[in-house]
């Protein structure tokens, strides 16, 4: 078998396990599409991939979907968005989140921050 059709038999394996709910494989299924490793790449898949790893608490996952969020690549530029989803990362525990999240914050406007800080109110973050 070649290392490309290893890929593919991985990636599929990856997608069964997304599909049944798994969040890391929801991660990983992002990141192969974001990357365009053993699929097309595809950055709105890929937001949608670690939207559902997110929504099941997968900190890497909030970080990755902030940076999207970030940089507009597969959804909407929304820096306030972003800011709130590095929070809940940082908050549990992924240290990149948290160094993006110094970074953003010196780009948001104040009413951009306050904004952030009250939807991360409303979320208890």
């Amino acid at each position: 078998m070649s290392s490309e059709e290893e890929l593919r038999r991985r990636i599929e394996a990856l997608r069964f396990a997304a599909e049944d709910g798994h969040a890391e494989s929801m991660f990983l299924l992002g990141v192969a599409c974001a990357q365009g490793r053993g699929m097309p790449k595809d950055d709105v898949l890929a937001a949608r991939w670690f939207q559902q790893a997110a929504r099941k608490g997968h900190p890497r996952a909030r970080t990755s979907l902030a940076y999207m969020h970030m940089t507009g690549r597969g959804v909407r530029r929304d820096p306030i968005t972003a800011y709130v989803l590095l929070a809940q990362a940082a908050r549990d525990g992924d240290r990149l989140a948290a160094d993006l999240m110094i970074k953003l914050r010196a780009q948001l406007s104040p009413r951009q921050l306050d904004e952030a800080q009250k939807r991360m109110a409303k979320i208890g973050v």
